[in-house]
C-alpha cells in the first residue's frame, strides 16, 4: 500500500499543478493597454482542495511560500499580444487581494500588476507604443 501511495500522491500533486491553471476560469473582462499592444486577463485557479491546503507564494521570489495560509482572492494573470493573440507571459498564483494593484504596461521593460510580474514587453511594442515600420 505504501509504494502505491508514494506514486499516487506525487502524481496528483503534479497533475494539480497543471489543471489549476489549464482549467482555470476567467475573472471579469480582459483589460487592453492604452495603445492596444497588450491584453491582460485575470483567472481563478481550479482548486479541488480547500484553499488552506495550497501553498501561498509571495511575489518577492526570495520569500518562502507559506503553508496552511489564509487566501482571500487567489488568482493569476495571462498577458497576450493584443494584435496577434500570442501569449507573452503568465504569472504564478498569488493572493490578488494582497499583491495586485495598478497595471504597469512596461515602463520597466516588463508588465506588472502591482508587485506581480506577468510578462515581458513585446519586442515591437516597448512601453506600450508600437514601433513604426519604415
Amino acid at each position: 500500500m505504501a509504494p502505491i501511495l508514494a506514486i499516487v500522491v506525487p502524481g496528483l500533486w503534479f497533475a494539480s499543478e497543471w489543471w489549476e491553471k489549464s482549467l482555470a476560469s476567467p475573472l471579469g473582462s480582459p483589460v487592453v493597454s492604452p495603445n492596444g499592444c497588450y491584453r491582460l486577463e485575470t483567472f481563478k485557479p481550479l482548486w479541488l482542495l480547500p484553499k488552506i491546503l495550497h501553498r501561498k507564494a509571495d511575489p518577492n521570489e526570495d520569500i518562502e511560500p507559506q503553508w496552511l495560509p489564509w487566501w482571500e482572492y487567489p488568482g493569476f494573470y495571462r498577458l497576450f499580444d493584443n494584435r496577434s493573440g500570442q501569449l507573452l507571459g503568465e504569472s504564478n498564483i498569488y493572493d490578488l487581494e494582497q499583491a495586485s494593484g495598478d497595471i504597469d504596461w512596461g515602463v520597466t521593460g516588463s508588465v506588472y500588476v502591482g508587485m506581480i510580474f506577468v510578462g515581458p514587453n513585446a519586442k515591437d511594442c516597448i512601453f506600450d507604443r508600437p514601433t513604426q515600420d519604415d
